[in-house]
């Protein structure tokens, strides 16, 4: 089984060393890149920070930032701020939405920051007295490798991780003309979570979900269907 798996890649290779030792063969393209901004930020003046991404984490604990009062979108998010001494409580799905659902109580009356990317779910714009921080933003990553991909489409399974990576895919296979949705029909499509699985649903596209939105919990998912395969 074949899996292309589109993650940026500062953070491909460890994704990618995981699901080779599981047996797979695994193609790794970025479809989009992270680009960090010069940014001042005094975590003193809030009494919250709320550390979306994995991206953001490193950024944060590169800038030296601390704060005893952290919320972290996933585990690998939070795992990246406990290497700093940063111990961040994490809400039961790994999305925004679910951040904002189980936390906005909690966050009355509060002075919060968000530190994340420019691509950022808006729903945490709405909890009270919050200051969004732009670590950095999120491109498109459009060059001849990812054409040649998009051109073969060598593979049984294809993992997208964010839903700017969605974006990126499809707008570049619209702008070569390429029909991507038929030529993806004999394809297995996952989506990490479901802002990802909404993103590819608007083009017509009906991604399966691990029920973890990890990558941990994709691979558990790609045994599973291996092992179908086979039976």
């Amino acid at each position: 089984m074949k899996v292309a798996i589109l993650r940026p890649e500062h953070v491909a290779s460890e994704t990618v060393d995981m699901f080779k030792k599981q047996g797979f063969d695994v193609i790794s393209i970025p479809f989009i890149k992270i680009v960090p901004r010069n940014f001042e930020f005094d975590p003193r003046n809030y009494d919250v920070l709320i550390v979306t991404s994995r991206t953001a984490a490193r950024i944060v604990v590169e800038k030296g930032i601390k704060h005893e009062n952290v919320i972290a979108i996933g585990k690998k998010t939070a795992e990246e701020l406990r290497k700093a001494g940063i111990h961040a409580k994490i809400p039961t799905r790994f999305d925004s939405t679910t951040l904002y659902e189980e936390f906005k109580d909690e966050l009355k009356g509060k002075r919060v920051a968000i530190l994340r990317s420019n691509r950022g779910d808006p729903i945490l714009l709405n909890l009270p007295n919050v200051d969004e921080v732009i670590l950095y933003d999120i491109e498109f990553e459009w060059g001849e490798k990812q054409k040649k991909f998009l051109n073969d489409l060598d593979f049984d399974v294809i993992v997208f991780s964010s839903r700017m990576t969605v974006k990126s895919f499809f707008g570049l296979a619209d702008h070569l003309g390429i029909d991507i949705v038929e030529r993806l029909k004999d394809k297995i499509v996952i989506a990490i979570g479901p802002p990802t699985r909404e993103e590819l649903s608007k083009y017509g596209i009906e991604a399966l979900m691990p029920e973890e939105w990890t990558f941990d919990s994709i691979l558990k998912l790609l045994k599973s269907i291996k092992t179908e395969q086979k039976s």
